[in-house]
């Protein structure tokens, strides 16, 4: 007998938006390709305190092309950011670090970090340094948890090596939009797959622009089994 229970159902209208904390995005204005103005941020915050959004890191790209953005220089535009957001949002400082030649000199630096001690990650979507492993090992040994930052974008990467980061007890931090299909659908099946299997940690937004999320969230409808995969990783960022 077929389960109304069975039916995909809209995560707007399922509420799962309502006390979130957003672990991923690039809503300080004018430091990457995220928001471009103030005024642009606002109102995106303006719109995710209206579904529900409590809290979110600003995690703006830190990588070797973009040399201003260390923690001294982003700290202050993240101050100037908080003194004049009109949002309820409680907002905390973050970094996306790319694994790049600029890496080691930021890790020596010190690391913007997501809670205490997780510092997201990313690689190219086209391939990988082959550094990647060291950079990963050095950030564990002096006491951070990497945390890869939607790791179902790398296709490049098969899923056996793309899972033995995870046997290395690194943290998955899985996409919104890429459940919407809005990177395209062999995205969205590794999405669905490592979700269905357990294997993030966290989920963030990854929000560049707010028509793009919008449209992202209107499309993403899942199943009962798969809100419920989703709402532990939006329990676990709650817990950060």
């Amino acid at each position: 007998m077929f389960s109304i229970f069975s039916f995909n159902k809209n995560i707007l209208d399922a509420g799962m938006l309502s006390g979130m904390t957003d672990v991923h995005s690039h809503l300080l204005p004018g430091v990457d390709d995220g928001m471009g103005s103030a005024e642009e941020s606002y109102q995106a915050c303006r719109y995710l305190e209206k579904m529900g959004v409590k809290r979110i890191f600003l995690t703006p790209h830190i990588m070797e092309d973009l040399p201003d953005n260390h923690p001294s220089f982003l700290k202050q535009r993240f101050d100037t950011f908080v003194e004049n957001n009109p949002s309820g949002i409680e907002f905390r400082l973050a970094g996306e670090y790319m694994m790049d030649n600029g890496f080691d000199g930021q890790l020596k630096e010190g690391m913007l970090t997501v809670g205490d001690n997780y510092v997201l990650v990313e690689t190219s979507y086209m391939a990988a340094s082959p550094d990647v492993p060291r950079m990963l090992y050095e950030l564990s040994v002096r006491g951070y948890c990497p945390l890869i930052a939607h790791p179902e974008r790398y296709l490049y990467m098969p899923l056996e090596q793309l899972l033995a980061l995870k046997d290395r007890k690194y943290a998955f931090q899985m996409n919104l939009m890429s459940l919407a299909g809005v990177y395209g659908k062999d995205v969205q099946k590794r999405a669905l797959f490592l979700l269905r299997e357990g294997h993030y940690t966290f989920v963030g937004s990854d929000i560049h622009k707010l028509s793009v999320y919008q449209r992202a969230l209107s499309a993403l409808s899942l199943s009962k089994d798969d809100r419920k995969a989703l709402g532990i990783l939006l329990e676990n960022n709650r817990n950060l």
